[in-house]
């Protein structure tokens, strides 16, 4: 059997015998001749799989590392009766954490206090479910918005127009061109000129949802909009004008975890396996992995409300933070892409980012002492996701 994936899938290499031949290659260099004698192709949201890809080749699989699946021409490759698995619901978590430390970046630099604002999650499928269960367990307010399907209980869910009148904004959905509901351009600049200037959006879902022209209008004429984009039109070039004018910018790396990769990993193998009829292998981590470990960026030293003047609001961004910041990623993301933009390369600046992330952790790898907090904070800390120890 031979495979062609993807070179940043994670780990495959590990979990592949001597019968299999498996060939990476940069996702973005995936071309007909690659595919053309594969049994199988692997891949990420920047490949392009259709019949300018595959048509004449012996591929009969293909997995997506994603949740998203608007790069395959689905169609296509079911008239051609290839087989798809995908990863729905694999980088849930590192998607919600980003979000998490989207708002624990307003509550260091605005003093601004989630518990006391509604949040909107449009788009509630695997990554807006969760948010919304992990925002829940925090004791925020939320609702809900998604026409198509209503799963997630014990959340009022409410129409777009209302949804954007809430104090935060979140942004899940896939990625539609069609049909009454499609997402293409789904805040142009009608919706969004009629959000109102303290709502904070975020945007972690497809970078098409929102009309590039149109937000940049709008940040122009309300700077004080809070934006968080994690995705753009035209990846990977996205517009230098925007990405200068939001609150943090990140080049598509908020569902980038090593326990997220990790996942769809094990979820495009598990599919491939089962096509071909083969036993599924026992997934586990390669060796070369960073382990789960107390070293200095987990390192923060105990504190409990009241030190120093900070609150428990405050001291919860500062451990949130410690572990994952966008708007570090935004500010070295910024500097790099600007330089890099002049010389047209900022394409190779947002790729070479999000490899520089390979190694993120999620929330689950910092395990804290639970006496050295609050009984407040350290309830935020376990809902949020961090390991607490008695």
């Amino acid at each position: 059997m031979k495979i062609v994936a993807d070179e940043n899938i994670l780990a495959l290499d590990g979990w592949f015998g001597k019968k299999v031949t498996l060939q990476l290659v940069p996702g973005r260099e995936i071309n007909a001749d690659h595919v053309k004698d594969a049994d199988a192709l692997l891949v990420r949201s920047i490949t392009r799989v259709d019949a300018a890809l595959l048509e004449g080749s012996a591929v009969q699989f293909v997995g997506t590392a994603t949740s998203g699946t608007d790069h395959l021409d689905l169609d296509w490759l079911a008239q051609q009766g290839i087989s798809v698995a995908d990863a729905a619901g694999a980088n849930a978590n590192a998607v919600v954490e980003y979000v998490l430390a989207s708002l624990a970046t307003l509550i260091r630099d605005d003093a601004f206090d989630p518990w006391q604002c509604r949040v909107a999650v449009i788009g509630v499928g695997h990554v807006g479910g969760a948010l919304i269960r992990r925002l829940q367990g925090l004791g925020i307010d939320c609702v809900a918005c998604d026409p198509l399907q209503q799963i997630v209980v014990n959340v009022d869910y409410v129409p777009l127009n209302e949804a954007l009148q809430a104090d935060v904004v979140c942004l899940h959905t896939p990625l539609t061109r069609d049909g009454k509901h499609a997402t293409w351009h789904m805040l142009d600049r009608e919706r969004l000129s009629a959000l109102r200037p303290e709502t904070v959006l975020i945007n972690a879902g497809r970078g098409e949802v929102i009309a590039t022209d149109a937000l940049l209008e709008l940040l122009q004429r309300v700077p004080e909009q809070k934006v968080f984009l994690d995705v753009w039109e035209n990846e990977p070039s996205p517009s230098l004008a925007l990405l200068r004018q939001v609150t943090a910018g990140t080049p598509h790396i908020a569902g980038y975890s090593v326990e997220a990769k990790l996942a769809a990993s094990r979820c495009v193998l598990t599919g491939l396996c089962r096509h071909f009829n083969k036993k599924i292998p026992a997934v586990m981590p390669p060796v070369n992995l960073p382990l789960i470990v107390h070293d200095e960026r987990f390192s923060i030293e105990p504190r409990v409300a009241g030190d120093a003047g900070r609150t428990d609001q405050q001291l919860f961004a500062d451990m949130v933070l410690a572990s994952f910041s966008p708007a570090r990623v935004s500010q070295r993301f910024t500097g790099l892409y600007q330089r890099a933009a002049a010389d047209n390369n900022g394409a190779q600046v947002f790729d070479s980012l999000r490899r520089e992330l390979a190694e993120r952790r999620e929330f689950s790898a910092c395990h804290l002492h639970a006496a050295a907090y609050s009984p407040q904070l350290a309830g935020w800390l376990h809902a949020a996701g961090f390991v607490l120890q008695a």
